[in-house]
């Protein structure tokens, strides 16, 4: 609903419900008749008005912009003139349409009374219009806010995607490196696999998250040219349940991981290893694991690039409902695990 037709429904409905209240307030102790109805139509009519002139005039001032220590005096004078106006009306009124308040002289005492009934419906019409714009302006800092915190996370997950490219791209030149001079051949279907998967990696690069099913793709086109320069030494598992493969996932967090695996396990081990990576869904999450052979020893207070981009990109996308862990299994085996909201 706009903003200005709710202003109206509530404008004349509350005005609507206190004339028909004062209807049956006076009509109970003067008695109904035309001239009471005549009454209460004027005081409908002029509390629509001087309101909404009131309204008007904050507006053009720019009233609601003022911090409150400054709206309220304004305010307060604001409500107090259109009290007094509705006032003179009323006293003058009265008199006309009701023939036992004719009798009543006019002095200070009776304007007295007459100002604060009126002040107390007007500060009450005043409260409502100027809390309601408080809070509007709050919830429109918060959004601009959270706005705000969004664009700013958004770059920083921007900046850790574009170092992963590079991060990948000089891992995988340093592998095929030392096949040139062992193997030319080998090395030129390397160099070409790498090509085909650095086309995608940057196709992926754009998008915010991919199915788990392209990330596995990265992921064997990444292990098929280690798996030329290890050979036999290498022995490659995946067990991925069929129900994961739509699941969304950020690109290139699991190939980071697994070049992670091969780069600081594997390549260690003269007699190689073997990594296996799974994944199922549990408990509203999607659970990835990755056994791969080696021993885990960070230094103290550092991750490797890749894995600290992983855990902070995890943050980026979704604060403290995913988790991510890497640790050894055993005295020949890392397993790094995540968890990622359904």
């Amino acid at each position: 609903m706009k903003k200005n037709t709710l202003y109206w429904i509530c404008q004349i409905g509350g005005w609507f419900l206190f004339v028909i209240l004062e209807f049956i307030g006076y009509g109970n102790i003067y008695g109904f008749n035309e001239l009471l109805v005549l009454n209460v139509g004027i005081n409908f009519a002029a509390g629509i008005l001087l309101t909404h002139l009131y309204r008007s005039f904050i507006i053009r001032s720019s009233w609601i912009n003022l911090p409150m220590k400054q709206l309220v005096p304004r305010a307060i004078l604001g409500i107090g003139f259109v009290s007094f106006l509705l006032t003179l009306l009323n006293i003058y009124l009265d008199r006309l349409t009701v023939p036992l308040m004719s009798q009543l002289p006019i002095d200070l005492i009776l304007i007295i009374n007459y100002l604060f009934s009126w002040s107390k419906y007007i500060l009450l019409w005043a409260l409502v219009y100027h809390l309601f714009h408080y809070w509007e302006r709050s919830l429109e800092a918060e959004k601009a806010k959270y706005q705000l915190q969004a664009i700013i996370k958004e770059n920083q997950y921007q900046n850790l995607k574009t170092q992963l490219n590079p991060h990948f791209l000089f891992n995988s030149l340093n592998s095929i490196r030392t096949l040139v001079d062992i193997d030319p051949n080998l090395s030129k279907e390397a160099i070409t696999r790498l090509s085909g998967l650095l086309r995608s990696s940057l196709q992926m690069s754009k998008e915010k998250t991919v199915t788990l099913k392209q990330e596995i793709e990265t992921v064997k086109d990444y292990l098929a040219i280690e798996k030329i320069r290890f050979d036999e030494r290498l022995s490659i598992n995946f067990e991925i349940k069929e129900d994961t493969l739509s699941t969304k996932v950020p690109p290139m967090m699991l190939q980071t991981l697994v070049e992670n695996a091969v780069k600081h396990g594997i390549s260690r081990s003269k007699m190689g290893g073997n990594i296996f990576v799974s994944a199922i869904k549990t408990n509203f999450h999607l659970h990835i694991e990755i056994i791969n052979t080696g021993r885990f020893e960070p230094k103290i207070n550092e991750l490797g690039l890749g894995l600290e981009n992983t855990r902070e990109r995890l943050g980026i996308l979704y604060d403290s409902q995913a988790s991510f862990s890497i640790e050894n299994l055993n005295d020949t085996e890392v397993i790094t695990k995540i968890d990622i909201p359904l």
